[in-house]
């Protein structure tokens, strides 16, 4: 039984950086090599600011910058930005010509810096102490003052508070480098990178495969390496080597906790996350191998969790493809022991006790143990499909594997996740660029079900094509659960733009 899922809002925009991250590794194999140290490169110098920029029709969204003064809207067009200075001292890069206007309106720099929200005022977080219970998952759309969203606008902040929860609650702190921090240099070989923290100065590499692309190429971040998953023609490949260490407590070794500190309370998925944000920084320096307006990431089983938070945390990237990511991915998890508890299966302690993918501080006060008893994560006031909803307006194509053969993936919690989340999507008038596809079969083992929804994924927000038909969602799952099940809330229809 194939089940679909294609209810979508038809929503077009040519968005500025696509970074892609792709691994086949298995859930169970760390990696505890740490990259070559980075050399060469100049500290970037800041972006341009533009102005005088318009709405003209069939333009695309500039890169690196704030919006140019005076912006007017014309008709069927997307905003025309002018540079601004990336995060770590990068020099922004301007903008490219695009293929078509979208019916939803965007403004803001929205994929043109690593967080679009940060100057957002909120409120105090909830308390631990105040939290209750919910096995429901919560509504994205309730502020943290207690109303609901109307317009699309207050979106940007809103968006603030849930990032502000997830770190606090789940992820831990993801720092933002100080600017000049960050330098390096790069080639069509090689990738290096240097970044300066209050503990000590991150290195590491990435290795470049042109793929037969033409400089300056969009590219694919491969976390690991693209195991059984085909590289997509004129697209570069990037090859990311993630590190972590097994188990729940003892110092943490890897380049960002080089420049934190090991003791630093963020889990490994901040680290590389981390990481990438500052690979970022390097090629918008030094734009003319890499082209940094069109980005992506990806990656299989341990590094698909990598991959999603790389990807929800960075704004600058265009294509986030988590490949059977599990547990610490897009799963929910107050859900997991609801609906795919049984042998096997991978719990929320499972992420701070085998590897601290999350902060074992701050998701280890909902969790203590692999069983029911143990886990309060019902009392956590955010959830994944809410992370998902943190990479709109950019696309997120999530790869699943619903297959009996491996309960680890959680696969009834991992369809309702992602269903839930395409509402976030939908609400925003962007329900086309979210895509799911679930095809059973080995662990990390690339399906052909998987190949059209990649293709269609990166022809739009890589290649910038904006007629590509995506927003499908399909599974082979038996039985699927019913997403309605498991929300208390319904989403709002939304005015105005984001």
């Amino acid at each position: 039984m194939r089940s679909t899922f294609t209810k979508s809002v038809s929503w077009s925009i040519s968005l500025p950086l696509l970074l892609t991250a792709v691994a086949a590794g298995s859930a169970c194999a760390p990696s505890s090599s740490t990259p070559p140290p980075g050399s060469g490169g100049s500290v970037g110098t800041g972006g341009v600011v533009g102005s005088g920029g318009t709405i003209g029709s069939g333009g695309v969204v500039g890169v690196g910058g704030s919006v140019g003064v005076g912006g007017s809207v014309g008709v069927g067009g997307t905003v025309s930005t002018g540079g601004v200075t990336a995060s770590g001292g990068g020099t922004a890069t301007g903008g490219g010509s695009g293929t078509g206007g979208g019916s939803v309106g965007v403004s803001g720099d929205w994929g043109a810096v690593e967080n679009p929200s940060a100057g957002c005022t909120i409120g105090a977080l909830p308390t631990r102490d105040s939290l209750t219970a919910n096995d429901n998952l919560p509504d994205p759309f309730t502020k943290l003052d207690g109303t609901r969203m109307t317009d699309r606008g207050e979106w940007l902040c809103r968006r603030e508070e849930i990032k502000q929860e997830i770190h606090a609650f789940i992820y831990g702190e993801k720092p933002v480098p100080e600017a000049g921090s960050v330098s390096g240099s790069v080639s069509s070989g090689s990738i290096m990178v240097t970044a300066d923290g209050p503990e000590g100065t991150a290195q590491f590499s990435v290795t470049v495969n042109m793929n037969g692309a033409t400089a300056p190429a969009p590219a694919i971040i491969s976390y690991g390496g693209l195991g059984t998953m085909p590289a997509p023609s004129g697209v570069a490949v990037l090859t990311f080597t993630p590190v972590e260490g097994s188990g729940g407590s003892g110092p943490k070794n890897a380049p960002f906790f080089d420049a934190y500190g090991s003791n630093h309370e963020a889990g490994y998925l901040i680290g590389q996350a981390w990481q990438i944000s500052r690979l970022i920084d390097v090629l918008e320096q030094d734009p003319s191998v890499i082209d940094p307006t069109h980005l992506g990431i990806t990656g299989c089983s341990r590094n698909g969790k990598g991959a999603f938070v790389g990807g929800v945390l960075d704004n600058r990237i265009a294509l986030t493809i988590p490949v059977e990511s599990g547990i610490g991915g897009t799963v929910a998890m107050r859900l997991v022991h609801q609906m795919d508890s049984g042998a096997n299966t991978e719990y929320p302690y499972h992420t701070i006790s085998y590897v601290r993918w999350m902060s074992e501080i701050a998701l280890g006060a909902f969790t203590t143990g692999n069983d029911a008893s143990a886990d309060q994560t019902t009392e956590l006031p955010i959830d994944m499909h809410e992370a998902m909803g943190l990479i709109a307006p950019r696309g997120l194509y999530i790869v699943d594997n619903p297959s009996t053969n491996y309960n680890g993936l959680d696969r009834n919690s991992a369809w309702v996740t992602g269903n839930v989340g395409k509402m976030i999507f939908e609400a925003l008038g962007v329900g086309d660029h979210i895509t799911y596809q679930g095809a059973s079969g080995a662990h990390c083992s690339w399906r052909t079900d998987y190949t059209a929804p990649l293709n269609a994924m990166v022809d739009r927000f890589l290649k910038g094509n904006d007629a590509a038909a995506t927003g499908t969602f399909d599974t082979d799952l038996a039985s699927p659960p019913n997403p309605a099940d498991h929300i208390d809330w319904e989403a709002p229809t939304l005015t105005g733009e984001l």
